[in-house]
């Protein structure tokens, strides 16, 4: 994963911090979700030559994979991924499926949150993060797909960082944080595309009122796992920094 701007190139390894793995079920892969999509369509096995083509329907597939995404804040879109600093460098990039969102990061070396200012904030207190003295990161903010440190690390510290990802992973096929359910969804809207493709409206309407509705629901559906874990209750910002101030 790498980074690149006029001046510089920023190349930053993250770790897959895996907290639920949703690996079991019927469609286990991608290429189970092409095979779903093949038996829905009763065409065949999809080959570079076909109509749809193998690989459309898998970039339809990953693109269903991104609209899920951005459709709502879901709770399984959450991703914790760790990355190691390294002495005196101040600037590391994000992972490549970052989609902003809420944010947050903790020195796991030290068991603390690094609380995450807004980068006008940021500038203004460390016009240059590279003139402080380095020493345990205390304050952060993201600027594009970087996230700055300061003070700047005096050693090797691992972080946390957690935060809404867009679908965009690194390898385009993963659907492993993909609920069975959801990947039932995606064939969904691969099947919308793919009798568009043939020019086959009524199933291509079907398909598509599928796909909106199944949304509709999963949005619902999530919004009362979510409201279920808070034990009904809204937190406060005021209780939210209670809870952190003694990190």
């Amino acid at each position: 994963m790498a980074i690149t701007d006029s001046s510089t190139e920023l190349t930053t390894t993250y770790t897959e911090q895996t907290i639920v793995a949703f690996t079991a079920g019927t469609l286990s892969t991608i290429s189970d979700c092409v095979s779903e999509v093949e038996a829905r369509l009763k065409r065949g096995t999809l080959s570079t030559s076909s109509t749809p083509t193998l690989s459309q329907v898998q970039n339809w597939l990953v693109a269903a994979k991104q609209e899920l995404s951005q459709s709502k804040g879901f709770t399984w879109k959450r991703r914790y991924a760790t990355a190691s600093t390294v002495a005196s460098q101040y600037r590391y990039a994000l992972p490549p499926d970052y989609c902003g969102g809420r944010t947050s990061l903790r020195d796991t070396s030290n068991d603390r949150s690094i609380p995450i200012w807004l980068d006008h904030y940021f500038d203004t207190k460390y016009p240059d993060p590279s003139a402080e003295t380095t020493g345990e990161p205390q304050v952060a903010t993201i600027k594009n797909m970087e996230l700055w440190l300061v003070p700047p690390p005096d050693a090797v510290y691992t972080l946390e960082i957690e935060y809404d990802r867009s679908g965009d992973d690194n390898t385009a096929t993963d659907i492993s944080w993909l609920p069975q359910l959801e990947r039932f969804h995606c064939c969904d809207f691969a099947s919308w595309r793919a009798f568009l493709s043939l020019h086959r409206w009524e199933e291509a309407q079907m398909y598509e009122r599928l796909w909106d509705k199944s949304v509709g629901k999963a949005i619902r559906a999530d919004g009362k796992r979510r409201w279920k874990s808070m034990n009904y209750q809204m937190i406060d910002s005021l209780s939210e920094y209670n809870m952190r101030k003694h990190q």
